[in-house]
């Protein structure tokens, strides 16, 4: 591993509240240069994407990234910067900012070193994903990567939602030896979750918790759903996640 991304990892553990570090094929971001060698080298300056911050920094080296993780450090952040923020300092390093309005981002987790079940599940979900956003003619508003671990392998597949920040676990393992063959597969999961991030709501079914949430809120996010569905309410002391392995149901109500 390079210098660089070991910086970055090390660093964003002092950021406020918690920042994940992964690789990603997410196209703003600019491809190492291939004839390097090694990895050292190959990624010696880095592009780094902070979602759901929408910021995309250029080609930082380590002295870059020193400068991102303390510009990160402020406690209130921009969704751009203008002279309006003059209590933020404008990043010192070459960035570009993302249009988050209107476009959705779907990270799927395919990390199959780290653990099998991201692998194979994570690479079905996202091979699903893409064709569907493909047949639904959907690719000028949601798209869909691949992404290095981001926790959780044993509710694989997991998959992140941008600019949201919903995080999904569709459990495939368990869920596929619990239900009724046929109700819960890998392409409903990838309907639902499109049909989710297109209409810019929670697929509770396999709501793991919210990237941009603190856990009191995730609780009464969840506890709030369970009241409206007619489900009991859980104290935080006794929360627990486990995703719905019943009926699928897709978020557009279909």
């Amino acid at each position: 591993m390079s210098e660089t991304i070991t910086a970055l990892a090390r660093g964003s553990i002092r950021l406020p509240g918690r920042a994940m570090v992964t690789m990603s094929d997410f196209s703003p971001l600019q491809k190492p240069d291939a004839e390097q060698t090694t990895s050292a080298d190959k990624y010696r300056r880095i592009d780094v994407a902070v979602l759901p911050l929408g910021l995309v920094a250029k080609q930082l080296d380590k002295d870059g990234v020193d400068l991102l993780l303390q510009w990160l450090g402020h406690e209130v952040l921009p969704t751009s910067w203008t002279p309006a923020h003059s209590n933020v300092p404008r990043p010192p390093f070459e960035h570009k900012w993302l249009e988050l309005s209107q476009n959705r981002h779907i990270f799927v987790c395919t990390h199959g070193s780290r653990d099998y079940l991201c692998g194979h599940h994570g690479g079905k979900l996202l091979e699903d994903l893409r064709r569907l956003i493909v047949e639904r003619n959907l690719q000028k508003h949601i798209a869909a990567w691949s992404t290095s671990h981001i926790g959780g392998h044993k509710y694989a597949a997991n998959a992140i939602v941008y600019p949201r920040g919903d995080w999904y676990g569709t459990w495939c393992d368990k869920c596929r030896s619990m239900t009724t063959p046929g109700i819960s597969s890998p392409i409903a999961d990838a309907e639902a979750i499109i049909n989710a991030t297109l209409h810019d709501v929670t697929w509770w079914d396999a709501w793991r918790g919210a990237i941009n949430m603190s856990k009191e809120d995730q609780i009464a996010a969840w506890s709030s759903h369970n009241m409206d569905a007619g489900h009991n309410d859980h104290s935080a002391d006794s929360f627990s996640w486990v995703p719905v392995t019943r009926q699928r149901r897709s978020a557009s109500g279909r």
